[in-house]
């Protein structure tokens, strides 16, 4: 037999705490944790981001779409002349040339984790512009996940969600209760057409079976700790850690912890699409590394 598919990819592997803040504007500060700079060209920009309470990003659009997460702290999230407070482990989606902004609301500030799709003509190209307040609120869309008008059917335009709002799908039954579960908050269905974007939860001793994808792919680890396979490698997740899986790169992961493992996903569409063709490697050992000092670069 020849080398199992999905093995010659490599992961790219970091932590935040690894990446030195950049200050971008008055009171707000990036870390730019997936970008040409730290794993040359991908299909994400993606980084953690902190506007000091009281400070705003003021309207403005960008010719990328992108995903926000929220980690700690509140927001008003504005998005042509609607807006909403999010609070911690809400998402919002704007889509390409859309006016929108930000203002932290919370008494510290807000942290929250960014994420740009790149795999177009555009790539790391990223620009921003500033959108009078006219042109903000003469642009309205509705945040809804399905048509009013036909609401078994697809069509919809969410463009922000609390944590909560949507229920988890289990993936993975093998092991009963100790399974693999994920939400979906941004798709094709309701509007977004750049990412598949949720949480997924790994329980203890539950392993996500390894696999690979058209989809490059994103995971940054929220709580817990494990185990992660990206291409022949093998690394030790912490939270705080981001992982990325290029296309037909071989991933998957293992909760080896007590606690529950919870990570935010995204797949980048912009070139694949959303027919999801999974190849599973069920005969990848699952063993995690006997060397635990270093915790994100363990290999066997």
């Amino acid at each position: 037999m020849g080398k199992l598919g999905g093995l010659d990819k490599k992961a790219f592997v970091t932590h935040v705490d690894d990446v030195e803040w950049k200050e971008v504007g008055d009171g707000l500060r990036i870390k730019e944790l997936l970008c040409e700079k730290t794993a040359g060209k991908t299909e994400f920009y993606f980084g953690v981001a902190e506007l000091e309470a009281g400070k705003d990003i003021p309207l403005h659009r960008y010719n990328l779409a992108h995903c926000n997460y929220i980690l700690e702290g509140e927001v008003w999230a504005r998005l042509g002349r609607q807006r909403f407070q999010l609070e911690a482990e809400a998402s919002n989606y704007f889509s390409i040339g859309v006016p929108h902004a930000y203002e932290a609301s919370g008494k510290n500030g807000v942290r929250f984790l960014y994420c740009f799709a790149t795999d177009n003509e555009i790539g790391e190209n990223i620009k921003c512009e500033p959108v009078a307040e006219e042109v903000a609120r003469a642009y309205y869309q509705p945040n809804c996940p399905t048509d009013l008008m036909n609401p078994s059917g697809a069509g919809g335009s969410r463009w922000a969600a609390a944590g909560d709002a949507d229920p988890y799908i289990m993936v993975e039954a093998a092991q009963g209760s100790r399974s693999q579960f994920f939400t979906s908050t941004f798709d094709e269905g309701k509007g977004c057409k750049e990412f598949w974007w949720g949480r997924c939860i790994t329980k203890p001793n539950c392993r996500y079976t390894p696999h690979f994808h058209e989809q490059p792919e994103i995971f940054y680890i929220l709580s817990g700790h494990g185990t992660m396979y990206g291409g022949s490698e093998i690394f030790q997740v912490t939270p705080g850690s981001l992982f990325y899986a290029p296309k037909n790169c071989m991933h998957g992961m293992v909760n080896d912890g007590n606690d529950t493992l919870l990570a935010l996903y995204a797949c980048n569409l912009e070139v694949a699409g959303s027919s999801y063709n999974r190849e599973e490697i069920a005969d990848v050992p699952i063993v995690a590394p006997a060397d635990r000092t270093n915790l994100m670069l363990s290999k066997v």
